[in-house]
Parts: C-alpha cells; structure tokens; sequence
C-alpha cells in the first residue's frame, strides 16, 4: 500500500480520536483537569516507555550506526526548524510553535505504522532532541529571561532520561524478561488514543471561529507543515542514500504538527494561551492532507 495513503488513514483515524475528546468533554465525562491527568500520565509514563520499547531490539553494528545517523538527522532537521522560524516570526510562542513539531504523540504512532518498531528507536533520538531544545532555547525564546532555563529541568526530563535507559539496554545487550516487553508492547498502543483524546479537548475549548479568522495561524501552518519540511527533505537529499529509513523516519517527525507543549508552556509562562491553542489545533486538522504529501514527496525523491 501506498505510504502517503497509510499515512492519510492514519491521521484520520486520530482526528476520529480527537472528536471522540471532544464528546467526552463536551458531555462532562471529561474535563480540563482530566486532560491535564492524561497529559501526565503520556509525558510520565507511555512516552518514556514507548522510547525504551523501541531500544529492545537485537544488537547489531548496522543498528547501532543507524542510531548515530539518526542524531545527526535530528540535529540538522532542529536547527533548521528553529533558524527559519526565528527569521520568519518575531513573536516568542510562534517561533517556538514553528520549530518544535508534535513529534511525540503523532510522530511515533505515524512512524510505527508506516515503518515498523524498529524505525522508532530513529524518531526517539529526534524526542531527546526536540525535548532538550524546548526547555532552554523554547522556553527562553517564550519568556525572554534566561532565568526559567535550568540544567535540573533538562536532565530529569523523562522523556530524555527513558532514551538513555534505551541506549543503555541496546548497547549493553541487557536481555528483557518476555512479561516486561509485552508490558512495553501494550503500553504502545496507549500513546496514540491518549494524546488525540487530550487533543480532542483543546479544540473543545477552542472557539471555532478563531480557526479560521487569523492570518497568523495559516502562516503558522504553512511554515510549520510545509516549508521547514521541504527545506528539510532538500537538505537530506545531500546525504547517503542508505540512510533511507532514518532519513523517512526523521521526515514524518519534522512534518508533524504544532506540538502540545507550546500550550502547555504558554500557560505556564501566562501567555497567549488561545494563541497557542489555535496554532495546535488548525496545523493538527491540515496535517491530515501535509504529512501525507510530504512523506510520499520525500519517498519518491530519495527512491
């Protein structure tokens, strides 16, 4: 089957997801502070386990090159991200909105759909990458005080600290009892679901209107869906053809929409919060016709 079209049903499936939020918040049977809980339990627990999940595999050299490769991809593909959107944008949430993607929570269900488990190990190193970025140069590009960039926030991140944990087991060859990994592997199919339902009760919150009446959040989206991808994909065009896999897997990550954590930062930091929301919400709807067109534009590139 086609992987622009797997990625299109795949999508739709989790907009599906997100309308189901939307019931549940719409008929009281979850509320704002139940999002924030399930927030918590992906950040805390599925994440984190989902990154340990894909490191179990068989050792090999061919693997273990591949995961290098892959930090150089996340490297490039960031900092690409993070340079064209500070030229682009002035304002602090929208420079964090167009260079953090949604790498996590539509990244790897997206990547281990299309690509396999194995592929998930590559977008994993573009998390720790993304994580540690947002909380120095993000939260400080939406603050502006260099004060609320703390080296305590950045290594007890859990997300950074499961893919060491995951590196640890992949490079120490430490055997994983059958119970565990089968705990892993159903703690998997957690991270879709949970993240489109915490999703869905964004956009229940969100007045429609302010979906489509601000130019500001259609710049958002192109820029974040489209023009960094493209960029991105041409940059990588220059790299080893046998770096394929880490390469695609990399392109989906970088593709994905506005990630959760500008909302979730912006409140913190008592900013645009609606702002934020819209961002999330229109890049997550126009994804759905994105991420398929760009993935099978790489694909068709580097084939």
């Amino acid at each position: 089957m086609n992987l622009g079209w797997i990625l299109f049903r795949q999508i739709a499936m989790m907009f599906v997801m997100m309308l189901l939020g939307t019931l549940m918040f719409k008929t009281k049977k979850l509320t704002l502070e139940g999002s924030k809980q399930l927030g918590s339990i992906l950040l805390y627990l599925v994440t984190p386990l989902v990154i340990i999940n894909a490191y179990t595999i068989e050792y090999s050299e061919q693997r273990a090159r591949f995961i290098g490769y892959a930090f150089l991809l996340s490297t490039i593909g960031l900092l690409l991200a993070i340079v064209i959107s500070r030229v682009i944008f002035k304002e602090g949430i929208m420079r964090f909105s167009g260079a953090f993607s949604n790498a996590g929570f539509m990244g790897i269900p997206l990547v281990y759909a299309t690509l396999g488990v194995e592929a998930v190990f590559y977008v994993s190193t573009y998390m720790a990458m993304l994580i540690l970025l947002q909380w120095t140069y993000g939260v400080y590009a939406i603050t502006q005080d260099a004060s609320t960039v703390t080296f305590k926030k950045i290594i007890t991140n859990p997300v950074i600290a499961s893919v060491f944990v995951g590196l640890f087991i992949f490079f120490l060859k430490i055997p994983i009892p059958s119970l565990l990994l089968d705990v892993l592997s159903s703690v998997n199919q957690l991270n879709g679901p949970l993240a489109m339902f915490v999703l869905g009760v964004y956009l229940a919150v969100t007045p429609i209107q302010s979906l489509y009446n601000r130019l500001s959040l259609y710049t958002m989206s192109f820029v974040r869906l489209v023009f960094i991808p493209l960029i991105v994909v041409g940059v990588f065009t220059l790299l080893p053809a046998d770096w394929y896999d880490a390469k695609l897997a990399i392109i989906i990550a970088a593709s994905a929409p506005v990630g959760f954590n500008v909302a979730i930062l912006a409140q913190q930091y008592d900013q645009d919060y609606s702002a934020a929301v819209g961002y999330i919400v229109l890049s997550t709807l126009l994804s759905i016709f994105s991420m398929p067109l760009m993935v099978t534009f790489a694909k068709s590139l580097w084939s």
